[in-house]
């Protein structure tokens, strides 16, 4: 079923704000995800909390969208990360879950179809933007929520195969590292 990302979401801008390096409250910026658009354990910018700033935090199922610039990957938030606002840079998209799985919608958002598609969308300007409008406009394919979960299943063990084959990389460059340095050493 094809339906509009206003019709299964609320959307809002995240919250600006001067950064502290201190506070109850992580302020989530761009420079926080690395280049596939997942979390760093580095955040070094906080918030102190109060009562202007409560409607902005973020809850589970949250999604980040980054709207601007070149770079428009979208990552789900969970309270495991600890209490957290998005940076203005971000749209937070709200969905319902009753509809949408939230890990689905961030992983359609990250596929190459939906970066050409919001490339196009911030195309003509030198630093591209996607206006609120647009994102609402935005025809998402639907299918039932237990394809949806499936789909979420599926992506997180291509994650996992990811960062597994990242760590035997590194095992294996260490093993070559140590007999190299062996080798070299018996030379001499």
């Amino acid at each position: 079923m094809k339906v509009l990302l206003s019709d299964i979401s609320e959307i809002q801008f995240g919250f600006y704000a001067k950064p502290d390096t201190e506070g109850d409250v992580k302020y989530l910026q761009a420079k926080h995800f690395d280049d596939l658009g997942q979390l760093s354990n580095e955040i070094d910018t906080f918030l102190m909390r109060n009562e202007k700033k409560l409607s902005h935090l973020l809850i589970d199922g949250d999604i980040l969208f980054v709207g601007k610039g070149f770079r428009n990957f979208a990552w789900t938030y969970t309270s495991e990360i600890g209490d957290a606002i998005a940076s203005s840079i971000f749209f937070v998209i709200r969905p319902n879950k009753e509809m949408v799985n939230p890990e689905f919608l961030t992983t359609l958002f990250n596929t190459s179809k939906y970066q050409t598609y919001f490339q196009q969308l911030g195309a003509g300007s030198s630093i591209t933007s996607i206006r609120k409008s647009e994102l609402e406009a935005i025809k998402i394919d639907l299918p039932e929520l237990a394809l949806q979960n499936k789909i979420v299943e599926l992506k997180k063990l291509h994650q996992r195969d990811i960062q597994l084959s990242k760590e035997l990389i590194e095992q294996k460059e260490k093993k070559f590292q140590t007999i190299f340095n062996d080798l070299q050493n018996n030379m001499i």
